[in-house]
């Protein structure tokens, strides 16, 4: 197991006000691509218990509301059948959920952009800021020849790797970006204002394809799932259930996701609290660093299999956090 350097540790500490704020504010950016007050369709939502999906989620909808976005349609990997389809003909942009799955990792994820951009080659498209890492160059060079077929895609990417891969292959129109989550930093205020702080240190570490090899199957520290709760897991499981309906009767239902919005905030904020109070925090999960930050904790940070936490943090503050060297 992988142990922080404990004087280098000291000195990097999560209170970050004017740094987090800024990155924030850059992800405002979106607004020349995701027009204000236009429709919008919130494509590939993440309907899991992976806390770090969440909240990049939290974070896209603190951009459609500040920037006055309505979302007439939305759907999930469970429920985007055909009927769900045909409405992104009605709206001004569809957009892809942010996140780390742009690539051959997680292929559904990458499936269902391919066919939007089969299914509406003239509709503005764009991907919120993601890391790409194909272990494939041959399916890297098929996913670029369907994207390149589309004349108003814009892509963001969280590091420069994945900027540059994403440039010279995929389209015209790329963009770096902070990840979505920074815009949470003063809603966490009451969470850091109210936690009971103690000097007892926290692990989060990767336990799934990410994982690096050293720590696959450490016995040491939690997951996202160990940390949720069987009541919140729940309370998730409850939207699943009505996406997966409405996937079954091919019946597009607008109204999931307000509701499942209003859940996941509650969810997040509620196991924020729980965990908040702990420092410093070690961790192998990109959001694991950013959750961490949101509430000013001190990080430190272990790479995941393919070097997504050190490109994102060498682009966007290395002084944030301290990286474990392997």
């Amino acid at each position: 197991m992988l142990e922080p350097n404990p004087d280098i540790s000291q000195l990097i500490t999560g209170k970050h006000p004017a740094q987090m704020r800024h990155l924030g504010r850059m992800t405002n950016a979106l607004a020349t691509t995701i027009l204000p007050s236009g429709k919008v369709g919130y494509v590939d939502y993440p309907m899991h218990i992976n806390v770090g999906d969440l909240l990049i989620f939290l974070g896209a909808m603190n951009f459609f509301n500040w920037n006055n976005n309505s979302i007439p349609t939305s759907f999930c990997l469970y429920d985007g059948q055909k009927n769900a389809f045909d409405s992104l003909g009605d709206v001004d942009v569809i957009v892809c959920h942010g996140g780390g799955n742009f690539g051959d990792i997680y292929p559904h994820h990458q499936i269902l952009r391919e066919k939007i951009i089969k299914a509406f080659p003239h509709k503005p498209v764009v991907i919120m800021p993601q890391s790409m890492h194909f272990t494939s160059r041959e399916t890297m060079e098929k996913s670029a020849a369907v994207f390149k077929t589309h004349d108003n895609v814009s892509i963001y990417m969280r590091d420069q790797e994945s900027f540059d891969i994403a440039r010279n292959h995929f389209s015209d129109q790329v963009f770096l970006s902070p990840d979505m989550a920074h815009r949470l930093y003063d809603d966490f205020a009451p969470v850091r204002n109210n936690v009971k702080h103690e000097q007892n240190p926290f692990f989060l570490m990767r336990r799934d394809i990410e994982a690096p090899p050293d720590n696959k199957n450490t016995t040491r520290g939690k997951d996202w799932k160990d940390i949720m709760r069987f009541g919140e897991k729940l309370r998730i499981e409850r939207h699943r259930l009505t996406t997966r309906l409405a996937g079954r009767l091919d019946a597009p239902a607008p109204h999931i996701l307000p509701a499942y919005h209003r859940t996941v905030n509650s969810v997040v904020h509620a196991i924020a609290m729980r965990i908040g109070g702990h420092n410093p925090w070690t961790t192998s999960r990109l959001h694991g660093a950013i959750l961490g930050l949101l509430l000013e904790r001190t990080v430190n940070l272990s790479d995941n299999s393919y070097g997504k936490n050190a490109r994102y943090f060498s682009a966007w503050g290395q002084n944030l956090v301290h990286m474990i060297s392997r």
